[in-house]
């Protein structure tokens, strides 16, 4: 597991200015309220007994297990990357876009984690935290594997020249599948992981999106397309999942583009 630590300073300065520039009482409490937004995503608002570090072992324990289901169904399948990080990294993407949250970055095969993401996520999810944790990260390794399986490349033909309604149909498409091979993974490491509740992946998308709330609600938002669960409606994600985790098989889930290759 690689660890990227980017303490950012322009926090810290933007408070010192403010404070300069204030002049009394009211000046301050403008100052408090900016520096108390952030508080609200890290540390988590409940205390849960587990670490980051531990959440940060148990969801690289899960990728590195659905990693492994890639290479053994995918011929040739490179494996990926698994990387920690706090706040907002920019070095894992080719693009250069500021990461927060988890996500998976298919131009490096890399998958990221935040672990004050984490801290929050489980602090909503509870005596499920561990098991949320586990899924998520398989979900980012459901994404490499549409890499490997060349989905991902079908997917950017198709929307080369298309119309927004069709990227955005795409790009459910394969939030859809990827989520259904999660499930498919799920089962099949049941033994470790133990049983998926029923309905309990609709509940982790839903807290997922609480989080990234309230994340850009402390001026700190999830770029879209590096955010795994925002795309569709949670009812969709839902059956999606139990499709792939009731036929405990990923040829439950097909690509949602196939190309017509002469």
């Amino acid at each position: 597991m690689q660890r990227i630590d980017r303490l950012r300073g322009h926090g810290r300065r933007r408070l010192l200015s403010a404070l300069a520039l204030a002049g009394g009482l009211a000046a301050f409490g403008l100052v408090w309220a900016w520096v108390a937004a952030p508080l609200r995503v890290m540390p988590p608002p409940v205390a849960i007994g587990i670490s980051s570090d531990a959440l940060a072992r148990r969801a690289e324990a899960a990728f590195t297990d659905a990693d492994a289901a890639t290479g053994r169904a995918v011929h040739g399948a490179a494996r990926a990357e698994f990387v920690v990080f706090r706040g907002a990294t920019s070095s894992v993407c080719v693009t250069g876009l500021d990461g927060r949250g988890v996500f998976y970055c298919p131009e490096s095969g890399v998958a990221a984690v935040d672990l004050g993401y984490l801290d929050a996520l489980a602090a909503r999810l509870r005596d499920n935290a561990e098991l949320g944790v586990a899924l998520v990260a398989a979900r980012l390794a459901a994404e490499h594997r549409q890499r490997e399986a060349g989905v991902l490349d079908s997917a950017a033909l198709d929307m080369i020249g298309a119309r927004k309604a069709r990227r955005a149909e795409i790009a459910k498409g394969l939030a859809l599948q990827a989520d259904c091979l999660t499930g498919a993974w799920a089962r099949s490491a049941e033994e470790s992981l133990g049983a998926v509740p029923n309905g309990f992946w609709g509940a982790l998308v839903q807290s997922a999106r609480n989080v990234a709330a309230a994340f850009a609600d402390a001026g700190h938002p999830i770029a879209p397309e590096l955010d795994p669960f925002a795309a569709g409606t949670r009812e969709d994600r839902a059956q999606a999942f139990a499709r792939g985790y009731d036929a405990a098989s990923a040829s439950a889930c097909p690509a949602p583009v196939t190309l017509d290759m002469p």
